[in-house]
């Protein structure tokens, strides 16, 4: 299961009640993104919870393709932020606080350790795949992403 399967929308019931309508808890669910990305359905939130949602539309849902937002350029842009957020030090706790000050998101930090720790085993992996078909170019590459990744 990808970690963006297991990022939450904060204050769920809180928005589900101004919307009048239920939605999946889920932030990258198909149908949360077509309730939450609808203008008529964005008008109804506080100016606040509006604001997080667009600064997540603009971060994440901002691409060309014909499929957008179901087309997992979001959630490619969302594991990259993770990413990111990693690389500057930030621990999984760390990790939740920001996703939820920024985009009013929210996961479990074991969920966010374990995702951080497969993003590890796989660019170790992928480093020892280029040293075996002689790119050594590539795996000093992806060692060091490894390693901004585990200090």
């Amino acid at each position: 299961m990808a970690i963006t399967d297991k990022i939450y929308v904060k204050n769920h019931q809180q928005i589900t009640s101004q919307l009048e309508t239920s939605f999946p808890k889920s932030a990258f669910s198909g149908a949360t993104l077509d309730i939450l990305f609808r203008g008529e359905e964005l008008a109804k939130l506080d100016d606040a919870t509006q604001n997080r949602i667009l600064d997540f539309a603009e971060d994440f849902l901002d691409c060309d393709c014909e499929a957008n937002p179901h087309c997992g350029c979001a959630e490619r842009k969302f594991v990259r932020y993770l990413l990111e957020l990693r690389e500057q030090g930030l621990g999984p706790d760390a990790l939740v606080d920001v996703m939820g000050d920024n985009y009013m998101l929210y996961a479990y930090p074991g969920d966010v350790l374990s995702f951080l720790d497969d993003s590890v085993r796989t660019l170790e992996a992928a480093e020892t795949l280029a040293d075996v078909d002689g790119h050594p170019g590539k795996a000093k590459e992806l060692r060091e992403l490894r390693e901004n990744l585990v200090r």
